[in-house]
């Protein structure tokens, strides 16, 4: 291993399999799962979903899931007690890395913690920008901003997304870097009826849902048989609206909302459908969209964002506007051409396959080897696994 190469990383992310609720999640297990089949040794702390501490290991990976309760983590600021966490890391034997990646702002005060006092270096892979349109918001733009001050250096997935950091917060210019996202190659899915759409994605006004809605009810009134599945949750009061436009509309009966569903499930779903569309009006980068292109199933999708990077009309049908008759005409274009649709499906699972995750884990080691401070190559060192850690009322259980 390089003399520069981190062997010893600690990522920091609220979600991780089989937790996963967005592309934060996915992006924070696969690229992890790379890392550790590339050689490092990685401590992955996490949320835990119940009020005990959970350890499970596996070999070159330690994932330590840490409760919501006050022991560990502070309501008010919306974060994890560094002090809590370095003494009951201390207690249990876990060395202290030789770099930091965090994925979310919940640990942001712990990753600055470690980068303050230890002088470790910190690596922020932001995946979206916080907009302070609300009290919890702001509260989270506050934690966004301090690590994006405090970190080594910031990875964003896409150009667009560069661009909106850098026109924010200019003094991130010369520690950005761009590292798209990978995906899991499998075998191509059958595909499902015709009719039948796919939209996977948080139920908020940016991803474009309303205008999907009402692109169902148009393609309806054209006689059109259409059967749409939303998989994703948001706000109570969106998912509330849009479900209250649908009633209103008149395609209750079109539209099946499932809510939540694991990984696994939305990849069964692929098989099941026929296309899956994207009407976003912003995306940082888009990883539904490639999951599609690589899962072999049609795509109608904006550019929008970092969507721009890999979706074009070699690989998808292109919806140009974000409105309810653009995005009916590119699903009625997907249906009747359907020679080009197949050539496009060809060209998208091509595409996906140079956009893997050992792809993106040699891209990050190239960046941890780039970082002034990290230390020469260590031995890794599994912790012992004692009984008691010396914080009181904590449980634990390892698997």
């Amino acid at each position: 291993m390089n003399r520069n190469m981190p062997h010893r990383l600690w990522v920091f992310t609220m979600e991780y399999d089989p937790y996963i609720i967005g592309g934060l999640g996915r992006v924070a297990t696969d690229l992890t799962e790379a890392l550790v089949r590339s050689g490092m040794s990685i401590t992955v702390i996490s949320r835990s979903k119940s009020s005990r501490i959970h350890i499970t290991k596996k070999r070159g990976l330690h994932i330590i899931r840490l409760p919501l309760r006050k022991a560990f983590f502070s309501q008010k600021s919306g974060n994890y007690r560094p002090a809590v966490i370095e003494r009951w890391l201390e207690r249990r034997g876990f060395q202290k890395p030789q770099a930091i990646l965090t994925h979310s702002l919940q640990f942001s005060d712990l990753a600055l913690h470690y980068r303050k006092k230890h002088r470790i270096p910190l690596i922020y892979l932001s995946h979206s920008l916080v907009d302070s349109d609300s009290k919890r918001n702001r509260k989270r733009q506050k934690s966004q901003l301090q690590l994006l001050r405090g970190a080594n250096k910031i990875v964003v997935p896409s150009a667009s997304e560069s661009a909106k950091l850098k026109k924010r917060y200019p003094f991130c210019e010369h520690k950005t870097v761009v590292i798209k996202h990978g995906i899991r190659i499998r075998k191509p899915a059958t595909r499902g009826p015709r009719h039948r759409l796919l939209f996977v994605g948080r139920l908020v006004p940016l991803k474009g849902v309303e205008e999907l809605l009402k692109a169902v009810y148009r393609l309806k009134q054209t006689g059109e048989k259409v059967q749409l599945t939303v998989v994703g949750t948001g706000p109570k009061e969106h998912s509330t609206h849009f479900k209250w436009v649908a009633k209103k509309l008149g395609i209750s009966s079109q539209v099946r909302w499932l809510g939540y569903a694991t990984q696994r499930k939305v990849q069964n779903m692929y098989a099941t459908h026929h296309a899956v569309i994207m009407p976003s009006r912003q995306e940082s980068f888009g990883l539904v969209a490639l999951e599609a292109l690589a899962r072999g199933i049609p795509l109608v999708s904006t550019q929008s964002g970092g969507l721009s990077e890999f979706v074009n009309s070699q690989v998808a049908q292109i919806i140009p506007k974000v409105n309810s008759r653009a995005i009916a005409d590119a699903v009625q274009n997907m249906w009747k051409h359907k020679t080009a649709t197949n050539r496009r499906v060809i060209a998208g699972r091509k595409l996906a396959s140079k956009l893997t995750w050992p792809y993106a884990a040699s891209q990050y080691k190239k960046l941890f080897q780039s970082i002034p401070g990290i230390e020469r190559e260590l031995q890794p060192a599994d912790p012992p696994l004692q009984k008691g850690d010396g914080t009181p009322g904590c449980g634990q259980t390892r698997s």
